[in-house]
C-alpha cells in the first residue's frame, strides 16, 4: 500500500512527501493524508484581515490555481478507490486577494464537494469515540494525540468521533464509491514531531482495514508485495502512461480554455465601455502585482496600490470628453472620492475609453489632442494596459504614476 503525505511533516522513508504549492500526480497512491491547515505555512502570508491570515497577491493567485489542480486530482484519486484522510483545520477560512477585494478561502476548498462538510470552529477539546471498528481501536490507541477544533454537520457522512462529553461530531467517514474520505480532528498542539510517524502508521493501518480486500490483517502474507501476476507489471506501466497522457491533455485543454477566456475578458480594454474596460484594467493591475479595487467610489473608477503608491483610474468616455475645460476638475473630483474614503493621497490616471468605439488608431489621435488640451492630466488607453500586461511590466504603471504626479504639479503651478 503506497502512502502519501500532503504537507504533513514526517520522517517515514516509504511515504511519498507532497506539498500543496507543488502539484503532482497521485496515480500510485493508495492512502493520502492531508493537513490543510499547513497552507498558511507553505504560501506567503502578508498580514491579517478580520482576524484571519491573508496571502499576498501572487500567492493568492497560485493558491487558487493549485486548488483547482488538487480538486481534480483528489476526485480522480477517490474515483480509483483511494482513501483521502484529512486533518480538519481549526480555522474556517483565510483571506486571499481577488481583483476587487480580500475574500475568504476555505482551507478545505480543494476537497471535492467540500461544501457538504459544513463545519464550525471551536476551542480545542478532547476527542471520544463510541462507534465500532476500526475507528474505536484507532481512537482508543492514539485519541489523545488529536484535538477537536471544528464541529461538523454529519448529515452526509458517518460520525466516527465526538467532542468528549458531548454528541457534537468532530470526525467523519464518507464512502464515495469506490474510494473513501476520512475527516479526523487536527493534531493536538502538544504532539511532538517524533510522534507524527506513529500517528501516520496508525492512520494507514485504520485506512487499510476499511478496504474490503484488506479487512483481515492475516489476508496479506509478507511475500505479497514482491509478487506480480503474469502481465501485471506491463499493465501497470501502460496504465501509468495513459494516466500521464490524460493529465497532459486535460491540462492543455484547461490552459487553452483559460487563455481564451482571458483574451475575451481583456478584449474589453479595446472595445468595451467604461465598466467593461475598468473590469479588464483591474485584472491587468492585479496580474502586475497591484492591489486593485472597484466600486468603492462608483463604477467609473478603479483604485490600485503598487509599491507604496495609490492611484485611481478614472474612465473618460465621449460624454465626459465633451466637458471641455471641466474635464480635469471632474477627473480630480472622482479620484478624491477614494482619497476621502480611504484617507490617503491618490494620484489620478485617466483611462480614455471613448475611442474604443472607433478603433486603436483613432484613439491615439484623440488622446494626443486631449493631452494638449489638458496638460494637468495623464491619459492612457486600453492598448497601454495591454502592453503592460503582455510584458508583465509593472514599471509602466509606475511611470504612469510619475507622469500623473508631474502633470498635476505642473497644473498646480500654472494655476
Amino acid at each position: 500500500m503506497q502512502l502519501a503525505l500532503l504537507d504533513l511533516p514526517a520522517s517515514l522513508d516509504h511515504a511519498l512527501h507532497l506539498s500543496f504549492p507543488q502539484p503532482g500526480p497521485l496515480d500510485s497512491v493508495d492512502v493520502l493524508v492531508w493537513q490543510p491547515a499547513a497552507i498558511t505555512g507553505v504560501y506567503g502570508v502578508e498580514g491579517t484581515h478580520l482576524g484571519r491570515p491573508v496571502l499576498g497577491v501572487a500567492d493568492s493567485q497560485r493558491l487558487v490555481k493549485d486548488s483547482r489542480f488538487w480538486r481534480d486530482e483528489f476526485r480522480a484519486f477517490i474515483g480509483r478507490g483511494g482513501t483521502l484522510v484529512m486533518l480538519a483545520p481549526g480555522h474556517g477560512t483565510l483571506g486571499i486577494h481577488t481583483v476587487q477585494d480580500v475574500v475568504g478561502y476555505d482551507f478545505i476548498e480543494a476537497l471535492p464537494d467540500h461544501a457538504g462538510l459544513r463545519r464550525t470552529e471551536r476551542a480545542p477539546a478532547a476527542v471520544a469515540c463510541t462507534v465500532g471498528e476500526p475507528f474505536r481501536s484507532f481512537f482508543d490507541a492514539i485519541g489523545e494525540r488529536f484535538a477537536a477544533t471544528a464541529e461538523f454537520d454529519a448529515a452526509n457522512a458517518q460520525p466516527i468521533a465526538t467532542v468528549a462529553g458531548t454528541e457534537r461530531v468532530c470526525a467523519l467517514y464518507q464512502y464515495r464509491h469506490p474510494g473513501r474520505v476520512i475527516v479526523l480532528p487536527a493534531l493536538a498542539p502538544s504532539v511532538p514531531a517524533a510522534a507524527v510517524d506513529g500517528i501516520v502508521r496508525a492512520i494507514a493501518d485504520m485506512a487499510s482495514r476499511l478496504r474490503f480486500e484488506g479487512s483481515a490483517p492475516s489476508s496479506s502474507p509478507a511475500w505479497k508485495t514482491s509478487f506480480d501476476m503474469p502481465g501485471e507489471s506491463a499493465l501497470r506501466r501502460r496504465l501509468a502512461e495513459l494516466a500521464a497522457q490524460r493529465r497532459a491533455l486535460d491540462a492543455e485543454h484547461d490552459t487553452l480554455a483559460r487563455q481564451l477566456s482571458d483574451l475575451a475578458f481583456l478584449r474589453q480594454l479595446h472595445d468595451g465601455d467604461a465598466v467593461g474596460a475598468l473590469d479588464a484594467a483591474a485584472l491587468v493591475l492585479h496580474a502586475l502585482g497591484a492591489y486593485a479595487q472597484k466600486g468603492g467610489a462608483g463604477t467609473d473608477t478603479v483604485l490600485f496600490e503598487l509599491d507604496g503608491r495609490t492611484g485611481v483610474l478614472v474612465a473618460v468616455d465621449d460624454a465626459l470628453r465633451a466637458l471641455g475645460e471641466g474635464l480635469a476638475a471632474h477627473v480630480r473630483r472622482r479620484a478624491q472620492a477614494w482619497s476621502r474614503e480611504l484617507r490617503v493621497a491618490v494620484v489620478p490616471v485617466t483611462l480614455y475609453v471613448a475611442g474604443n468605439r472607433r478603433g486603436i488608431a483613432q484613439t491615439g489621435e484623440e488622446i494626443e489632442r486631449l493631452r494638449l488640451a489638458h496638460p494637468s492630466l495623464t491619459f492612457i488607453a486600453g492598448s497601454d494596459l495591454q502592453q503592460a500586461y503582455d510584458a508583465r511590466d509593472a514599471g509602466l504603471v509606475g511611470r504612469w504614476l510619475d507622469a500623473a504626479e508631474a502633470a498635476h504639479a505642473g497644473g498646480a503651478a500654472r494655476d
